[in-house]
């Protein structure tokens, strides 16, 4: 498999010989584990768990709760669920520690780059009320989540989310980290090809990465961003100016947002939705259409719903929920996304979902898909295909 380099830009942190070593190290053992260790949970599952289950009940589990319950108590599960987690905070801290040994220095040149002259804009407040299910949950287990603001101008969180991330997913979503955006605008145009959006607003920007791969396809668009966190949007919005995109980044709610109504051509919110909560789901789908011109496009992508799988795939899929910090996850792949249209005032004849172009394949790099689908436990981290909802107002 070829090695995805990360492109380097004005804030991304650079690592010491020492610290690249140890996130390559940590890079390879969780490859190692996924694709070595986690497997054998069928075994165990099939020649122990099942069995006891039956001659304990006379019947199959009837869902991935019941298996799981069994499976809590299988040392082999156990084992690796722990190196999976533990892995992952081994990422974290060791991206961590690259960025806090320059944390002046970035927080220095990304408010130098916010100073101007810029192509987009920041627009933080002050005041703003971070919703509770960001707040109060580190998502991915990522220190701190996307909320922490550590000091004056710091882009901490999301200096560790770009950095990590690319990590965690072993480079798939690109050299830019921009292949949700890449991916979702494949699945645009392939869905509305003559769609030449002028206004576009993405929800739950993170870092900007998928913000760039949207503006890399949509180059005459004026394009907007929101998240919550401040550190996520400065960092978003300097990392944005050293690629010289211009885009609007704000610090705001999808539940709330402060833009008129009908004021958009375009409205996508991708893999954000399950790190919301479940009545927030139904209030983002509220303001993407009013803020939606009559006749305007409403896209989500998100990991494939748990519908038609079976249990035990169920159970696999549903491994974030309790040992990610992924709350809402199991619930967000069970919502029925048409419902959530509805009820925002969509019309169901209007409404589609369905799987569509993934981030491998966005970013030509078709061959780890078949490397990511040996991993057996959570989520596919950028292989495979993606799983989108699309609608019209």
């Amino acid at each position: 498999m070829v090695m995805v380099i990360q492109e380097k830009h004005a804030v991304l942190p650079q690592s010491t010989l020492d610290e690249a070593a140890r996130q390559e190290f940590v890079n390879q053992l969780g490859k190692h584990v996924l694709n070595e260790f986690t497997p054998g949970n069928k075994a165990a599952y099939d020649k122990e768990v099942l069995p006891a289950f039956e001659r304990a009940n006379g019947r199959d589990p009837k869902n991935r709760h019941e298996i799981r319950k069994e499976m809590l108590s299988h040392p082999y599960y156990q084992m690796t669920s722990s190196f999976q987690r533990t892995i992952q905070e081994m990422m974290w801290n060791s991206v961590d520690e690259t960025i806090q040994r320059q944390l002046p220095q970035l927080i220095a040149k990304a408010e130098e780059i916010a100073k101007g002259p810029t192509k987009g804009s920041l627009a933080l407040k002050p005041d703003f009320d971070i919703p509770r299910y960001v707040s109060e949950n580190d998502h991915h287990a990522m220190p701190g989540g996307y909320a922490t603001d550590l000091c004056p101008g710091d882009i901490t969180a999301g200096a560790l989310y770009d950095k990590g991330a690319f990590i965690y997913t072993q480079g798939l979503f690109g050299p830019r980290m921009d292949g949700v955006g890449k991916a979702a605008s494949l699945m645009i145009k392939r869905t509305w090809p003559d769609l030449a959006p002028k206004k576009i607003l993405e929800i739950g920007c993170t870092a900007g990465g998928s913000t760039i791969g949207i503006a890399a396809n949509f180059p005459d668009a004026e394009i907007h961003a929101i998240d919550v966190g401040p550190a996520l949007l400065r960092y978003a919005h300097a990392r944005a100016e050293s690629f010289g995109v211009p885009i609007h980044f704000h610090q705001m709610s999808g539940e709330a947002l402060e833009f008129a109504d009908e004021s958009f051509d375009l409205v996508c919110c991708l893999a954000s939705l399950h790190e919301t909560a479940y009545q927030a789901t139904f209030n983002i789908f509220k303001e993407a259409h009013r803020v939606l011109k009559p006749g305007g496009k409403f896209l989500c992508s998100e990991l494939p719903p748990y519908e038609g799988l079976d249990a035990w795939t169920q159970f696999v899929r549903d491994w974030d929920t309790y040992n990610n910090a992924e709350p809402y996850w199991g619930r967000v792949h069970e919502l029925d996304f048409g419902d959530a249209a509805e009820q925002a005032g969509f019309s169901r004849a209007n409404y589609n979902q369905g799987h569509g172009p993934g981030i491998a394949e966005a970013n030509a790099l078709t061959q780890a898909v078949e490397v990511q689908n040996k991993k057996f436990m959570g989520s596919t981290r950028g292989g495979g295909q993606a799983w989108y909802a699309w609608m019209t107002k």
